[in-house]
């Protein structure tokens, strides 16, 4: 997602340990916080009177980045809760990150559940691919009227921003459409989806009883590039070649590709093909369609997106 220059201002921490920063042309500001009731009540006193709407982070760092995203109505209450009493996966938690507009709920645009929400599953995808172990699950997704996409859309670039600066993300969600979904994500909406998973791994599974090799693909001109490979029973290269098995893509909307298409097509424009050590492919995500391209050629893939594209 490429930022606008919104600019950004950050002050030291104060003696409670509290960091305060905010954009300049913009509306979120983010306090960074010890666990401590007194830094809490410092800060929500600070933007206004209670109920504070809006998104906060918890850290805990010393046994590796772990985070808890959530989202209230109201900060103070279920913050204090997250310091009295957390849930187990996060008891250890140090620093929260509070986002908010600096408003009550009266004034505030994030006094909308719906774009909370929606800023929510954001982040979970967001620190996932900054290689955080997140300890949220995604919530519902709900749908946004176009006044709403806008603040939504303002608010990630915002979010970027604030949390860039803080060195907590380095890498940022492209949004068009083939963002990498990660394993354990990708696992749940295949068995939400009626696949039968007997196996499971990072690059490859058996599902409906067939193999499958999980490839994301690098980034290339022409696409997301596919290498298969090998000459064992049980290579992508030998599965391609007797198109037995599956492409699982996990990107966008995840691609579940027959790899007797993949074969039919690669050998329909290159007789060649299966007398070489390797083949790469590409997957290309277009505005309305996704295609497997080899060499001068493409095929439409979309039909095969386990998720409704785009």
């Amino acid at each position: 997602m490429a930022t606008r220059d919104l600019g950004y201002l950050g002050n030291p921490a104060n003696g409670l340990g509290i960091v305060r920063s905010r954009t300049l042309i913009g509306n979120l500001r983010s306090w960074d916080i010890p666990r401590k009731e007194e830094a809490l009540d410092i800060t929500i006193n600070e933007i206004g009177n209670s109920p504070i709407p809006g998104i906060y982070l918890l850290f805990d760092e010393r046994s590796g980045k772990k985070v808890y995203i959530g989202q209230s109505e109201n900060l103070k209450s279920r913050l204090a809760t997250h310091i009295k009493s957390p849930e187990e996966k996060i008891k250890n938690w140090e620093r929260a990150i509070i986002i908010n507009d600096a408003r009550n709920a009266a004034q505030s645009d994030l006094n909308d559940e719906n774009i909370r929400l929606v800023l929510e599953n954001y982040l979970v995808k967001l620190f996932k691919i900054n290689r955080y172990k997140v300890l949220t699950m995604s919530s519902r997704t709900p749908s946004l009227s176009s006044t709403q996409s806008t603040l939504v859309h303002s608010f990630k670039e915002e979010i970027i921003i604030l949390l860039t600066k803080k060195s907590k993300i380095t890498k940022v969600l492209t949004e068009r459409g083939d963002d990498e979904v990660y394993n354990d994500e990708v696992k749940r909406i295949l068995q939400r989806n009626g696949y039968d998973i007997q196996k499971w791994g990072k690059k490859e599974a058996l599902i409906n009883s067939q193999k499958t090799f999980i490839r994301a693909g690098s980034t290339k001109r022409r696409g997301w590039q596919v290498t298969f490979r090998g000459n064992k029973p049980v290579s992508s290269m030998t599965c391609l070649e007797k198109g037995e098995g599956y492409l699982l893509m996990p990107r966008g909307p995840i691609l579940f590709i027959p790899l007797k298409i993949i074969k039919a097509f690669v050998f329909q424009n290159d007789p060649e093909v299966f007398k070489r050590d390797s083949v790469d492919i590409f997957i290309r995500f277009d505005g309305q369609k996704i295609f497997v391209v080899y060499k001068n050629s493409k095929i439409d893939v979309t039909s095969y997106s386990i998720l409704s594209y785009p």
